[in-house]
């Protein structure tokens, strides 16, 4: 069998073409609402955070989840959203700033509340990264990092593998598996734990239970520019994929995928 790792390439996965609109990560958003339990997220976050603070960055906001319910919670604050594309940007009300995690716009210590939520992994330096988000975090404040875990949609990943090999006789890497390599919550924990005096896992295990095919084959092909493969391998691949599921839910009412991601809660910077 023909090797390429290469096919999905770090780099390719870092860049923002994939975030140049929300519809992308909103089709990835959507396979969710069939995941039980109904985690709520940005109310985990919520709930722990202490006090009143004044200012809070959403770095890698996205298209707003997180921001727009912090803001609801704490309406005194300044909730500002960071993201590097500007096209996911246009969908969040300001404050908002284009800004790369690697180097903020703001002060030491300027903020009360951090979120890097499922974002860290994209970035070519994490170390740096980090190094950022502890500088602009205010004694006392906490910093609030969510991934995915080592075993989220472990089915996920064979089906594209399988369908690469049967479409293009090929190994193609799929972008999941570059996101645990690079920072799954087992590796970001370690990473947080030598930096923060406490790191507080919000463990968030789960299921999707999906009633028909449409909603992962929107998830696949909202991957296409995570890949390196010309526009006709990827079109090859994907009708792989969707035969795989057809004949799946041809004698199956549902398909379950594992679904595990994790909040890291973290206090105290270590000197």
């Amino acid at each position: 069998m023909q090797q390429d790792a290469g096919q999905t390439t770090d780099e390719r996965f870092q860049t923002v073409d994939n975030y140049r609109s929300q519809d992308a990560l909103a089709a990835r958003q959507n396979i969710f609402q069939y995941k039980t339990p109904n985690h709520d997220l940005p109310g985990v976050v919520i709930a722990n955070v202490s006090g009143r603070p004044k200012r809070v960055l959403d770095v890698g906001c996205g298209n707003g989840r997180y921001t727009v319910r912090l803001r609801e919670a704490f309406p005194e604050a300044e909730v500002i959203g960071v993201d590097l594309a500007l096209g996911v940007l246009e969908s969040v009300p300001e404050p908002t700033v284009v800004a790369d995690v690697a180097d903020l716009p703001f002060e030491d210590g300027s903020a009360d509340v951090v979120l890097a939520m499922h974002m860290l992994y994209h970035v070519p330096d994490i170390p740096a990264a980090l190094d950022e988000l502890q500088r602009v975090l205010a004694p006392g404040g906490v910093l609030f990092v969510s991934t995915l875990a080592s075993d989220d949609k472990r089915e996920y990943v064979p089906i594209w593998q399988e369908a690469a090999r049967s479409a293009l006789g090929k190994e193609v890497r799929q972008a999941l598996s570059v996101v645990v390599e690079r920072f799954s919550l087992e590796t970001a924990r370690s990473m947080l734990s030598e930096r923060f005096a406490s790191v507080a896992l919000h463990d968030l295990p789960g299921v999707i239970d999906l009633p028909e095919p449409g909603p992962l084959l929107a998830a696949f092909r909202s991957e296409a520019d995570f890949t390196a493969l010309d526009p006709g391998e990827f079109e090859q691949v994907m009708g792989a994929i969707e035969q795989q599921l057809e004949a799946h839910f041809a004698e199956h009412d549902q398909l379950r995928i594992t679904s595990h991601s994790g909040i890291l809660e973290c206090r105290g910077v270590r000197a």
